[in-house]
Parts: structure tokens; sequence; C-alpha cells
């Protein structure tokens, strides 16, 4: 016996089976397709989980930026803060060395 009878004679009575019984008459046959509800159910779940974490990326890169910006105003008041201090700091300065000037010109001219 070579391979291809082989094959038939398993398959041969597969088909009497199917040609001679009257459940499976083709005619009769109607396709049911499986329920795939779960199955979309979870391929809907999956896009809006995506779309979820998408707009979560989205909002935490928008929060960083807004961080970043405040926290770049708050290091540029401080040091304009920082100079207004040194600017009064070296007029306090100045105007104390007038007064200790004027304390000798005064005490110079009582003597």
């Amino acid at each position: 016996m070579n391979k291809d009878q082989r094959i038939i004679d398993i398959i041969a009575p597969a088909a009497d089976y199917i040609n001679n019984n009257p459940e499976t008459n083709s005619v009769d046959f109607e396709y049911k397709p499986p329920n795939n509800t779960g199955v979309i159910l979870a391929i809907i779940g999956s896009i809006l989980s995506t779309a979820g974490d998408a707009l979560a990326t989205i909002g935490g890169i928008i929060d960083l930026n807004q961080s970043i910006a405040d926290d770049f105003q708050t290091q540029l008041d401080n040091f304009k803060s920082d100079q207004e201090k040194d600017k009064m700091q070296s007029e306090i300065d100045n105007l104390q060395e007038k007064v200790t000037q004027l304390e000798k010109l005064i005490k110079s001219n009582q003597n």
C-alpha cells in the first residue's frame, strides 16, 4: 500500500458517514458563529486601557512642565530678591559710612 491509498482508506469512512447520515446533510447545515462577546469586550477594554494610559502620560507631562515652570519662577524670584537685598545692604552700608563720617565731623567741630 502506498501512502495515498492509506490516506484514502482513512478518509473514505468519514466521507461515507457524512454523505449517508441525514443529520450531516450539507443542505441542512447551518453555520452558527461562536460567541465572541468576551473577546470583543477584551479588545474594547484593552483599547480603553491604552487610551487611559496615554491620557495619564500626557497629564504627567503637563504636570511636569508646570512644575518646572513654577520652580524656574521661584528661583528667578529668589534671585531678584537676593539682588534687591544685596543692593539695599550696600545702600545701608553706604549710609552707615556717611553717618560715621558725619559723627566724626560733628565731634571735630565741637572741639
